[in-house]
C-alpha cells in the first residue's frame, strides 16, 4: 500500500508552492505521508524532510511541473522502480496529466486505491570509442544524435543488428520510444505510436535526401549509428535533451532496450487519443 508520497517540485512552475502547499494537505489529510526537500518544507506543513533521497524515502512520486519536469524526475526514480504521476504545470503536459483543478480528486482516488500502473519503454544509448563504452545512459523520451550548431551537415550510417539499413546525411537521427513518438520525433516527422507498445522509432533529422522516412524496429533489436571520420563534423549524443556527451569522428553510438521500464502512474483513464487530440489541436 502507498503510504510515503514523494512531492518533487519545479519551483519556477508553482511560485511560492501554492498547488504544492494543496497537494500535501490534501496527502495528509486522507492518510498518506508527503515527504518533501528542505526547501519545500519551508513553506509546507503536514510533510515529512526526506532524509538524503527523497526517491529512496519514498513509496510513491508526484510531480508539480512541466513535461521537462516529469522527464527529470522519471529519470531520477528510474532505478528505484517506483511509480510517478504528474500535475501539468507546463504548456503541454502530455506526460504530466493531472491538471491542477483536479488535484484533489487526484489523491481521492489515490487514497481509494484508484490507480493504474503503466510500464513504458525505456532507451538504453552507449558510445562506443576504440571499443571501450565511453558514455552511458538510459532516455525516456528519446536519444538524439544531432550537430551542434556551427558543425557542417552530418553523415551517419546506421545499422539493425549488425544490418546495413542506410546512410542519412542531415542535422541527426532521433531514437525514440512510443512514449517519447509525440515529442521530438513527432517534430522531425515520426509517427505517433500508442506509448504502450514494445518499439523504436528512428527518425532521420532534416535529412539532405529525397526520400527519409522513419523506420520501426522490436525492442529485441539494437540499433548502431556510426558517427563519420571526417574531423571537420561536430555532434553530441542527448538523453531525454537533458544529459548529453560530445561525439567524435569514429564513435559508434549504440541504442537498445532497457533491461527494466519506468512506472507511470494514472488516476484519469483518459483514453490516450482523447489526450493526444486536445494536446495537438487544443479540443
Amino acid at each position: 500500500m502507498l503510504k510515503k508520497v514523494g512531492v518533487v517540485v519545479n519551483k519556477d512552475r508553482d511560485i511560492g508552492y501554492n498547488h504544492t502547499k494543496i497537494i500535501i494537505d490534501a496527502l495528509y489529510y486522507k492518510g498518506f505521508t508527503p515527504i518533501v526537500s528542505p526547501e519545500v518544507k519551508r513553506y509546507a506543513g503536514h510533510c515529512a524532510v526526506a532524509s538524503s533521497n527523497i526517491y529512496k524515502d519514498s513509496d510513491f512520486i508526484i510531480c508539480v511541473g512541466g513535461d521537462g519536469t516529469f522527464l527529470s524526475t522519471a529519470r531520477a526514480a528510474y532505478e528505484y522502480r517506483i511509480p510517478i504521476l504528474g500535475i501539468n504545470r507546463g504548456s503541454v503536459g502530455f506526460l504530466a496529466e493531472v491538471e491542477t483543478s483536479d488535484i484533489q480528486l487526484a489523491v481521492e482516488k489515490m487514497a481509494c486505491g484508484e490507480i493504474t500502473v503503466q510500464s513504458r519503454m525505456v532507451l538504453d544509448a552507449r558510445v562506443i570509442r576504440d571499443g571501450e563504452t565511453v558514455f552511458r545512459d538510459i532516455a525516456i523520451n528519446d536519444a538524439v544524435v544531432s550537430r551542434v550548431a556551427v558543425s557542417r551537415i552530418l553523415r551517419l550510417k546506421v545499422n539493425m543488428d549488425d544490418k546495413y539499413v542506410d546512410s542519412f546525411p542531415g542535422d541527426g537521427i532521433i531514437v525514440s520510444t512510443p512514449t517519447g513518438s509525440t515529442a521530438y520525433s513527432l517534430s522531425a516527422g515520426g509517427p505517433i505510436v500508442q506509448p504502450d507498445m514494445r518499439l523504436m522509432i528512428t527518425t532521420p533529422i532534416c535529412p539532405h535526401i529525397l526520400y527519409s522516412r522513419s523506420f520501426i524496429t522490436s525492442e529485441d533489436r539494437v540499433i548502431r549509428i556510426t558517427f563519420g571520420d571526417d574531423g571537420e563534423m561536430q555532434a553530441m549524443l542527448t538523453m531525454d535533451g537533458q544529459k548529453g556527451t560530445e561525439l567524435f569522428p569514429g564513435d559508434l553510438v549504440e541504442v537498445r532496450a532497457a533491461a527494466q521500464d519506468v512506472l507511470f502512474a494514472s488516476v484519469t483513464n483518459v483514453n490516450f487519443y482523447d489526450v493526444l487530440r486536445a494536446k495537438i489541436h487544443g479540443c
